[in-house]
């Protein structure tokens, strides 16, 4: 029994879902049985994700994914990173890894739900803040393995010049007018990409956690990190902030205030934009991934905010 989370399921996995003998190697591995789980929502991939109340009063999270599943790879992937994070690091721990039938991962528990991003939260500052705390953590990059974000990224930011290059025709009217100078842009952050850094590389309000007992912001989901300049990591929250109803000159008020933006162009933000919002409007345009449900209309959404920012910057 492997094919728990499909293509065709759009909903998570219970604890209860999970093969029986996988759940008891997670249960030899934490050292108790569970007595109660509840599954969590956020998220686009639906492999399990349960906060599990244990015999003893201890609390974990977990989640997992059948081995065979296309996202496995990324848990495992998560799992290296988390395990060799530095401890001040906003972000839960790694306790144990399960491997065999499923991949699974089992965390520090946390109390607590998505930060709230809409104009006036109490939250914003929180989220900034374990931004800040993280990029100064983690230069220089405590990791070796990664790779650059030059390497990484480059490949996959260019989304403008191959939408120019299918010909499509479908663009929202201002993209569509001004294609060649998207298409011209999405390179000019590369200049600036090199750092010292580890880059979360997906951060989103769905990757990140407000911890009910002081209102920190811990940062979740490290699957695809990178090293490269810290300043990356924290111009996405533009579009986020967008998102969540922020205009966006309020939006990038907050954000391109920050420190680690102190040194970098204008013109190379822009062009870290314009390479976003092609990078989302592209994939906006593919079938769904295998296991994962809503992932395309939230690229679609991402797009039209990045969009909304680059008419803010550019006046064009």
């Amino acid at each position: 029994m492997t094919a728990i989370v499909d293509g065709s399921r759009h909903t998570r996995p219970t604890w209860a879902d999970v093969p029986g003998r996988v759940r008891e190697v997670i249960e030899h591995k934490i050292g108790a049985p569970v007595v109660r789980a509840l599954s969590q929502a956020g998220g686009f991939t639906l492999g399990l994700a349960s906060r599990l109340l244990l015999a003893d009063g201890r609390r974990v999270f977990v989640k997992a994914l059948p081995a065979d599943h296309p996202l496995a790879g990324a848990y495992r992937s998560e799992a290296s990173v988390v395990s060799r994070l530095p401890e001040n690091v906003p972000s839960p721990r790694l306790l144990h890894v399960v491997e065999g039938q499923w991949v699974a991962l089992v965390l520090t528990d946390v109390d607590g739900g998505e930060p709230n991003l809409r104009p006036g939260s109490p939250d914003l500052a929180a989220v900034l803040s374990a931004l800040g705390s993280a990029s100064r953590t983690l230069t220089p990059c405590p990791l070796d393995d990664v790779p650059s974000v030059l390497d990484d990224l480059a490949p996959m930011l260019c989304g403008w010049t191959s939408l120019r290059s299918a010909a499509v025709g479908d663009l929202a009217p201002w993209a569509q007018a001004n294609l060649d100078s998207l298409a011209a842009m999405e390179t000019a952050w590369q200049p600036w990409a090199e750092g010292d850094t580890l880059l979360h590389n997906e951060l989103r309000v769905d990757n990140m956690i407000r911890r009910v007992e002081d209102g920190r912001v811990l940062l979740v989901d490290w699957s695809y990190p990178s090293k490269g300049a810290a300043w990356l990591d924290t111009v996405t929250m533009v579009p986020q902030l967008i998102m969540a109803g922020h205009a966006p000159g309020d939006a990038e008020r907050l954000v391109l205030g920050r420190p680690v933006l102190a040194k970098v162009p204008a013109w190379a933000i822009t062009g870290f934009a314009a390479a976003l919002a092609g990078r989302w409007e592209l994939s906006s345009r593919l079938p769904e991934p295998t296991g994962c449900v809503g992932l395309r209309p939230y690229q679609a959404r991402a797009a039209a905010a990045a969009l909304a920012w680059i008419v803010h910057r550019t006046r064009w």
